[in-house]
């Protein structure tokens, strides 16, 4: 099936009817007509915490039961992002207004962004690149959500989007949308603003946002690696594998923890999928996404962690003299295309008005703008080439993990099919086998290339791994591997990977830490950085598994048992406060004295007296000590106190630590940054009493239920990211989501997950609050797998979907 421009729907009708006539007139033997066989039909059986478990005889089927469910759960959640992929936002909600995550920019960028990605010609060409099974699923998955839609009709959706007007059946291009909206992530996502910034010299520039419409991301530029180790860190991952020479019972032992936005379209949704025979398999995925992202089997389980490669390249064009909107490529001048995209904006009066934006297209990507950095002028211009945006197999490479039979034959999927965006796989197996492998769609420029191919003033970015070429030489685009599944592209089998008996991690640092022992080097920049300093998330991830195989962490033996896993996540360690703390209550020496801060006399005694009381975690618990903490770390990290031991890359895990307190003025410093740690946490509302779990909570039907964990710069291994909320104290944003460890044993997998926002958006929901609870307290839920475990289960509801093909009139 393709896709077909909407003029032709009407005619598709037409002779699906004729069809239909046609076998209605068949009849039965007894010469009635014949009922006809239902099209798609699934089981969905809900077990505690509204976890569905979708059966049905095939791909279809099970797509349409995953559709059904995930619509009864969130309807309005998908109904926007149906808007959001297809460029209608500002139709709906205005040009200025924003999505309600931090990383949202105008409804007015968004549309034009996502209308020029998601054009017919290439959202066609991603539908007939999909296999037949995976286009099976897709049209499932829309057939239930869409089932769900009528039955319900607009006036019986919840209130987030009861009788909206943007609330629409979805189509399989649609999906396709969402998903090509999915890969971007990892690239063109990020550069929506600059690449909507771009105009020719001398043309009219595109008006600029209002104040409030601003962007939002401040920081360092976005080619700038610093950004990216922000965004890295901040919607990232902790995945761990421990193998039979690690684990209590010598086979696999798995925990999962991604990190993401706990508002809006990357909210992960568990889900339990059985085709029999062909696939069972249970998880979590992100919400429209019909398999599981991360999850098991009974053979392996997997989780991911965003990678520090670059999925797009920046090229540097040189102009053509006489028009700078033609560039030349080996001597020759060559056009670029300029692509003009209309979008529909609501006024303020309710009207609607056309708007439009030219882009301008090359052989290298779409021209963008970044101020005073990469300016269009009549010399130079540079370009966004997104490699994310050649990989149509998301779906196909999840559905091979998916059905993996073993270690190997999820390995050996990763690297034929390179399907993943912008993650890289951690595993384990029931045989005692771990696995990281660092196997996403990344830009084929190998070193040599790149230290040829790299401009002088880029070098240092280079370096780094956010590339800049020149774009004036055919022989600098990224190369073709015929061993890859896309041109421009590495293979998969060239891209990192690390096989162990006792461990695999990540946290979001490149692959050469995966494991101390075993580091990974010699990759191109573009791929993995050798030699970096790691996060503090990474030190106290392999710092606490060191000591816990090394026997050093004050508990009995060198084995590693599940709940012992999950007391790694959940000891809420802030690893760079043991670091630095010690030196801090140095400065708390003749604690008596008053410092002078912002124009006020601070008594520093209280605050001295609750660090020292402080335990230095994130914990419910934890006194305004952590507060204080985190203030003089904000207030001083990266100034000359940083670092008394210096990183040493031949000591990774152990460097940098301490700071620099020798010296009066040093001690002087800190005790400045401790009186305006005072005032900060008093201006807050904090209490001298106060406690972490008094400030930080997720706010539920006007219940605030506290929630642990802290944010991942002060190395805290369960990152929680938070913000001043109304009413005082702070509302969580993103961080923690779906929690997963999973233990092998003779009897299969053993399961215990947490969604730290539960499953539904619907305040009406009872799955709107369950799990938040469960994550405040830090209780896992045992996942019912077997079918013998789904039967035991008290809350089980069951119930049976058929979608039949309608007789024609």
């Amino acid at each position: 099936m393709t896709l077909l421009p909407r003029s032709q729907v009407p005619l598709l009708r037409a002779s699906s009817a004729a069809i239909l006539l046609a076998l209605a007139a068949c009849g039965d033997k007894d010469g009635k007509p014949a009922e006809p066989a239902p099209k798609y039909s699934a089981e969905i059986r809900r077990t505690a915490y509204g976890i569905p478990h979708i059966k049905a005889d095939d791909d279809g089927g099970l797509g349409y039961g995953i559709g059904y469910a995930y619509a009864q759960d969130n309807v309005c959640l998908l109904a926007e992002r149906i808007v959001t992929a297809n460029g209608e936002r500002a139709k709906y909600f205005g040009p200025e207004a924003r999505g309600i995550t931090e990383d949202a920019v105008p409804n007015l960028a968004s549309d034009f962004y996502y209308r020029l990605i998601n054009e017919p010609e290439a959202v066609a060409n991603a539908w007939q690149q999909q296999p037949a099974p995976m286009r099976a699923l897709v049209e499932g998955y829309v057939a239930g959500y869409n089932q769900y839609l009528d039955e319900r009709g607009k006036g019986g959706l919840p209130d987030a989007c009861k009788n909206a007007p943007w609330v629409r059946s979805m189509t399989s291009a649609d999906m396709m949308k969402i998903i090509r909206r999915y890969a971007a992530e990892g690239g063109g996502t990020h550069f929506i603003e600059e690449l909507v910034g771009a105009a020719p010299p001398g043309a009219a520039a595109p008006a600029p946002p209002s104040p409030a419409a601003a962007p939002r991301h401040g920081g360092p530029s976005k080619i700038d690696p610093q950004y990216w180790q922000q965004q890295h860190a901040r919607i990232g991952s902790n995945g761990v594998a421990l193998g039979k020479d690690a684990t209590e019972n010598g086979q696999g032992l798995l925990l999962a923890n991604p990190h993401n936005f706990w508002q809006g379209d990357f909210r992960f949704y568990q889900l339990h999928l059985t085709i029999p025979g062909k696939l069972d398999a249970m998880g979590a995925s992100l919400g429209g996404m019909p398999m599981v992202s991360i999850g098991f089997n009974k053979d392996v389980a997997w989780t991911h962690t965003n990678n520090t490669s670059s999925h797009f390249t920046v090229h540097q064009l040189q102009l053509d003299p006489r028009d700078p909107t033609s560039y030349m490529v080996d001597g020759k001048s060559q056009p670029m295309t300029r692509k003009r995209v209309e979008v529909e904006v609501r006024q303020p009066d309710g009207s609607l008005a056309t708007r439009s934006h030219d882009f301008y297209q090359t052989d290298v990507g779409v021209v963008m703008r970044i101020s005073d950095q990469l300016d269009w002028n009549r010399k130079v211009a540079y370009t966004l080439l997104d490699a994310s945006m050649g990989n149509h197999r998301m779906l196909e490479q999840w559905r091979a993990m998916n059905s993996a039979r073993s270690l190997n034959e999820l390995r050996d999927g990763i690297d034929r099919i390179v399907g993943l965006p912008w993650v890289g796989t951690i595993a384990a197996d029931k045989e005692g086998k771990t696995m990281y492998m660092d196997v996403t769609v990344v830009p084929n420029v190998p070193l040599a290339k790149e230290k040829a191919c790299v401009p002088e003033a880029f070098r240092a970015s280079a370096a780094s791994g956010v590339l800049v070429l020149d774009g004036s030489t055919s022989a600098c685009r990224p190369g073709n591997d015929p061993a890859a599944p896309q041109s421009g592209i590495f293979a998969g089998a060239s891209l990192p990977r690390l096989e162990r008996d006792d461990f695999v991690q990540n946290s979001n640092d490149s692959a050469w830490m995966t494991n101390p022992a075993a580091p990974l080097t010699g990759f191109p920049s573009i791929v993995s950085l050798d030699a970096q300093e790691q996060s503090g998330r990474t030190r106290i991830g392999i710092a606490q598994l060191q000591a816990r195989l090394a026997g050093t962490d004050g508990l009995p033996g060198r084995r590693i048992s599940m709940p012992q896993l999950q007391g790694l996540l959940f000891s809420n360690r802030a690893y760079y406060a043991g670091q630095i703390m010690d030196d801090v209550l140095r400065a708390c020496d003749g604690e008596r004295q008053a410092r002078a801060a912002n124009g006020a006399m601070v008594d520093l005694a209280p605050a001295c007296a609750k660090l020292r009381a402080w335990d230095r975690t994130a914990n419910l618990e934890a006194n305004i000590g952590f507060g204080y903490f985190t203030s003089i770390w904000d207030q001083l990290y990266g100034s000359p106190l940083f670092w008394a031991v210096p990183f040493n890359a031949a000591d990774p895990i152990s460097t940098p630590r301490g700071l620099r307190v020798d010296d009066p003025a040093g001690v002087g410093a800190l005790r400045t940054a401790l009186a305006n740690a005072v005032l900060e946490m008093e201006a807050g509302g904090w209490g001298l009493n106060s406690t972490w779990g008094e400030i930080q909570h997720t706010e539920r039907n006007g219940k605030r239920i506290p929630i642990h964990g802290g944010p991942y710069n002060y190395g805290i291994y369960n990152a929680i990211v938070s913000r001043p909320a109304a009413g005082g104290g702070r509302e969580v944003t993103e961080g923690g989501s779906y929690v997963q460890t999973v233990m092998f044993d003779r009897n299969g997998p053993q399961a215990q997950a947490v969604l730290a926002y539960s499953q539904s958006v619907d305040p009406a929901s009872p799955h709107y609050a369950d799990q938040a609870g469960l994550f405040s307290s830090k209780t896992w839920h045992t996942l019912p797998f077997t079918e013998a475990q789904i039967a035991a289960d008290a809350t089980t509801k069951r119930i049976t979907i058929s979608h039949k093909a309608k007789q024609a009139l």
